[in-house]
């Protein structure tokens, strides 16, 4: 398998300097509190955990739903995503292959 380098991964997911990453607030199990500034959960901790790897600050990137989330992959709005890989959308996304 080929690795990425650091410097590589940056250029393709944080191009900016920084990772926009665009989170789904509509799915409970993974955006859990909303309650504060930040929003908690498992998609923000995912990338979080990403941003740190990349070493790279970390710019949350709130939907309230997936379609919204998934319509504003043309507008240059994120970088990343975590939503569903529907086939429909892959013309505009490219989904990583399905995690467990």
């Amino acid at each position: 398998s080929r690795r990425m380098t650091l410097a590589a991964a940056r250029a393709a997911l944080a191009p900016r300097g920084v990772l926009r990453a665009a989170i789904n607030l509509s799915n409970f199990l993974l955006v859990s509190d909303q309650t504060g500034a930040t929003p908690r959960g498992i998609s923000p901790s995912l990338c979080g955990a990403l941003a740190q790897r990349l070493e790279v600050p970390l710019e949350l990137v709130p939907y309230a739903n997936p379609g919204l989330l998934a319509d504003a992959a043309t507008s240059d709005e994120w970088d990343v995503g975590l939503i569903g890989a529907e086939p429909a959308r892959a013309a505009t996304i490219a989904f990583t292959r399905p995690y467990a």
